[in-house]
């Protein structure tokens, strides 16, 4: 045996001994490596997607990837290397000026409602949905993405990305203040993501909406693939060609997507004041809603609301992305939604 290494002193065994020390050298190596990717510094970086300008935002474990030219959407959010939890229309859409076929995850000044006394048209959404946005990074971990002025509003709007030190992707969603506005808004954002193994929302038990959800069209909760795994948590597993929309009264608000075996999970930071939408002190923070085309036009929007705001004062909400791994069970996905 050597005296120091430990290894036989004959030839056949020294090659066999050393060989696996190699190997154990190499697998160390290997482990040092994926440390060392996991705990990377964020960073945000000039790319391309789909031939348009973008930036990437990493953590080196997740990444994201923003457009600012389409309406500053950020069209790309999952671990890296792996799948993308975001919709996006087929290639070539995003050349036309048809932005409800772009997908991806955007902001705009609501509730919806609004735009009915605010808006020519209640749909598709104004200007700024589908035009270009200002951008810009700063320092290593921050990407700034502003919109041009929002027609009827008379306000923009801001989106910061930064990685927390948790790995979560946060986001700042500004409605900046409008001078003299008599206006009420609110921030809403709108996630769409692709279709998955199944869609959780914790409910409030105490909502005055029957078991705890609002349905915006004549569906039942069986059609529409909703269920309860308890009375603080909906599951739906969405059925093609079944459109809805749904709202709750969150206290706090959280949404996720949970596909092979992996949870998109978004949080809102809970805010006080009354949420539009809904009933005295129970206006809606979450809200979901199902497109009822056939893939690859299938889709599911995750949406946040903050309370309603006077808009001389503007309206801020941030919200928080991040990915792990989960079972289906209810006290597992529970446990996301609260984290």
């Amino acid at each position: 045996m050597h005296p120091k290494y430990g290894l036989s002193s004959g030839p056949f065994m020294n090659c066999i001994q050393v060989r696996r020390l190699s190997i154990r050298i190499v697998a160390l190596a290997a482990v040092f490596a994926s440390i060392e990717l996991l705990h990377a510094d964020p960073l945000v970086e000039k790319t391309t997607w789909r031939d348009l300008p973008a930036y990437r935002i990493t953590d080196g474990k997740t990444e994201a990837i923003a457009v600012p030219q389409l309406g500053g959407r950020v069209v790309r959010y999952g671990r890296v290397g792996g799948f993308n939890f975001l919709w996006n229309g087929e290639q070539g859409t995003e050349r036309n000026g048809d932005a409800l076929m772009w997908g991806g995850d955007k902001t705009y000044v609501g509730p919806h409602t609004m735009w009915r006394f605010t808006q020519p048209q209640m749909w598709p959404p104004p200007a700024p949905d589908r035009t270009s946005w200002e951008a810009s990074a700063s320092g290593d971990n921050h990407l700034r993405m502003t919109s041009a002025p929002w027609p009827g509003y008379g306000t923009r709007i801001t989106r910061e990305l930064a990685f927390d030190a948790d790995g979560s992707l946060v986001f700042t969603h500004t409605v900046d203040p409008a001078p003299g506005s008599t206006l009420l808004g609110a921030v809403w954002t709108v996630t769409q993501t692709i279709p998955s193994d199944a869609v959780f929302a914790p409910l409030n038990p105490k909502s005055p909406y029957k078991s705890g959800v609002f349905w915006f069209d004549a569906i039942s909760m069986e059609k529409a693939g909703a269920s309860l795994l308890n009375p603080g948590l909906l599951q739906i597993k969405t059925i093609v060609g079944t459109g809805f929309k749904l709202g709750a009264d969150a206290r706090k608000p959280a949404l996720a997507s949970v596909k092979d075996g992996l949870a998109f999970v978004l949080t809102a930071d809970p805010e006080k004041g009354q949420y539009p939408e809904g009933a005295d002190g129970a206006g809606m923070s979450i809200e979901i809603y199902h497109h009822d085309l056939p893939p690859p036009r299938e889709y599911v929007e995750l949406e946040f609301l903050s309370p309603l705001r006077k808009l001389d004062e503007g309206a801020t909400l941030r919200t928080h992305w991040r990915i792990e791994e989960t079972s289906h069970t209810a006290g597992a996905i529970e446990k996301l939604l609260v984290k």
